[in-house]
């Protein structure tokens, strides 16, 4: 007999969704500091908000359940479209293009942070099932 999972609590869903859009702004600080040095809020803004636009929109499309720890398809999804659209939109909204290194940087560093905090999540939850 198999048991259904417990569905995630709608507190928990909006903290993961948080903990996300903070690792995007911090990839974002991360990389201003590297470059530009100024970690003035327009700076951050101008390389954050076209990478949490796309991921923000997907994560509000997809199923609660399925957006929070799971890694695939959901978790692939957010990190692939958000990769894919945060330069796209980042010329479209700031003229600023994305050298094929900042793509290859932001494709690495967003993979370990969506996908990697749905790794550690997905274990945390299965050793407090198992405690």
């Amino acid at each position: 007999m198999t048991t259904e999972p417990k569905p995630a609590s709608t507190s928990h869903v909006t903290a993961m969704l948080i903990i996300d859009a903070v690792l995007i702004v911090i990839f974002a600080i991360i990389g201003v500091a590297s470059h530009d040095g100024n970690l003035g809020i327009s700076n951050i803004a101008r390389v954050a908000i076209p990478f949490l636009l796309p991921y923000l929109f997907l994560a509000a499309a997809i199923k609660p359940t399925e957006l929070i720890n799971n890694i695939f398809p959901a978790g692939l999804a957010l990190w692939l479209i958000t990769v894919v659209l945060g330069p796209i939109l980042r010329s479209m909204l700031f003229s600023d293009t994305s050298a094929l290194a900042f793509i290859l940087v932001a494709a690495g560093v967003l993979a370990v942070f969506i996908l990697g905090r749905r790794s550690i999540s997905t274990l945390l939850t299965r050793q407090r099932k198992t405690a």
